[in-house]
């Protein structure tokens, strides 16, 4: 029996950083964002009180443990519609994060036997967290609207969000450590000998193109909640998030890329991989008649459609948009779409078995690039490389690719937060070891001008 949803319009002029500054300090808070720059792909924001959480762990729990969460946490409910008819995209369901390491529950061969364990620390974050979410808020960025959605039942949230606050972060503030550096944890030349080996194994023949990545770290002092809603409103990523999973971790990410939207009505899965990047508009031209750029794209798009195919309806999967050249507020990337219809015997939890993790930060083919992965970097990626966002019980779904990802974690009860920041490259033949160490940098420029920044408070904004 579907459960009934409620659907409430609420009379509020703040954006979704005005509601961030002004929600309740002692409820932990789950925010999906979007910069709002493209209705067509980001119309939407997501905020939430973290309710019952999952924390799963890949090898405890296995696929069929993973997968039952991913149907359990978002029971059938009515399709949730606004006054003029407007479908909205969250009922009740779970917001929450799959990390790269359960991948290989769903592709065992992926593994490659490694000597070295993973450093103790980095096995405190568990490998998924999914929280359970009977009621949330959500903000339509094109008109400025909000609105309360799910469970009748459950227990309202618009109560957490003080309406009659005027200036944001009377209590919260946070200040960059070390001047706000962000400084890659291997030694210098690291990361290019990676790529130097990767090259090697393509041209022997072993894979057409591996994503390599790096680790990178910085720290701060004060409220992660204040970071991460200054880090999010300077980024305007289209996929954004910040999860506090418990008091000393957190989740941010300001991802440009699309790993899976699913409209629950018309059953469509739509899947945006991104290859090639450049740093500066002027950059365009140069981007787009870049063969090795296209030719990383097109390998990706023939995965991504395999994928799908395994789960969508015969002849339905197809190639809207080959390739296409975005501007993001620090970067300009090539985009490609495709899109497919589920098949009607197929869920969501059987839609990621069938394509996690995404194909753009793993490589062609898939299994092989995640071998040579778990190979050549030394720890694990935990939530990097694996998707962030929701599982609604109407039907739709949508989750990033967890790229311009930063695990945050507090230092005991002190008030300082270590960042785990990851970037990383499609290698392929033509690579030049150099050129994707400066990529790599590239992709870490909206966290450094962040870190950079001076930290003042700020007054909230309007609608946008």
């Amino acid at each position: 029996m579907r459960a009934a949803t409620v659907v409430r319009r609420l009379d509020w002029n703040f954006d979704p950083r005005g509601a961030m500054t002004r929600w309740h300090r002692g409820v932990p808070l789950l925010a999906l964002t979007s910069g709002g720059c493209s209705p067509s792909f980001d119309r939407w924001t997501i905020l939430a009180p973290r309710g019952n959480a999952v924390r799963i762990s890949a090898t405890a729990c296995g696929s069929a443990g993973l997968l039952a969460a991913i149907r359990s946490l978002a029971p059938c409910c009515d399709a949730a519609f606004t006054a003029d008819h407007q479908r909205l995209p969250f009922a009740s369901g779970w917001i929450g994060f799959i990390g790269y390491e359960c991948g290989a529950l769903f592709e065992p061969h992926a593994r490659h036997r490694r000597s070295a364990p993973a450093a103790s620390a980095e096995h405190a974050w568990p490998d998924a967290v999914l929280c359970r979410v009977p009621r949330a808020l959500i903000y339509e960025h094109a008109s400025g609207s909000w609105f309360e959605v799910g469970d009748p039942q459950a227990q309202e949230v618009a109560s957490l969000v003080d309406e009659s606050r005027e200036i944001a972060f009377d209590a919260h503030h946070w200040s960059p450590i070390d001047g706000g550096a962000l400084r890659p944890v291997a030694a210098t030349g690291h990361f290019a000998e990676l790529v130097t080996r990767t090259v090697e194994l393509i041209r022997g023949g072993d894979v057409f193109q591996a994503n390599i990545s790096q680790v990178f770290r910085a720290a701060f002092d004060g409220s992660s909640r204040a970071f991460a809603i200054d880090a999010l409103a300077s980024a305007a990523p289209r996929y954004g998030a910040y999860l506090e999973l418990d008091e000393t971790q957190a989740l941010l990410s300001l991802s440009p890329e699309l790993f899976l939207a699913v409209d629950g009505s018309a059953r469509v899965v739509t899947t945006r991989p991104i290859k090639g990047t450049r740093p500066h508009a002027d950059d365009r031209a140069e981007l787009l008649a870049s063969d090795k750029d296209a030719a990383e794209l097109h390998m990706i798009v023939d995965l991504m459609r395999s994928d799908l195919g395994r789960v969508c309806v015969p002849g339905s999967v197809r190639v809207e948009t080959a390739r296409a050249i975005e501007e993001h507020p620090t970067i300009l990337h090539a985009v490609a779409e495709v899109v497919g219809t589920l098949s009607h015997t197929a869920d969501l939890a059987d839609l990621l078995a069938a394509t996690f993790p995404p194909g753009s930060v793993t490589g062609a083919p898939k299994v092989r690039a995640m071998q040579i992965i778990d190979e050549l970097e030394s720890t694990r990626r935990g939530a990097y490389c694996g998707a962030i966002g929701f599982g609604s019980g109407c039907g739709s779904a949508l989750l990033n690719v967890a790229i311009r990802t930063a695990q945050l974690s507090r230092e005991g009860d002190s008030a300082r937060w270590k960042i785990d920041y990851r970037a990383g490259c499609g290698i392929v033949a033509e690579s030049d070891p150099r050129a994707e160490e400066s990529e790599c940098l590239d992709k870490t420029l909206a966290l450094r001008n962040i870190l950079a920044a001076q930290r003042q408070p700020v007054a909230t904004s309007g609608r946008s």
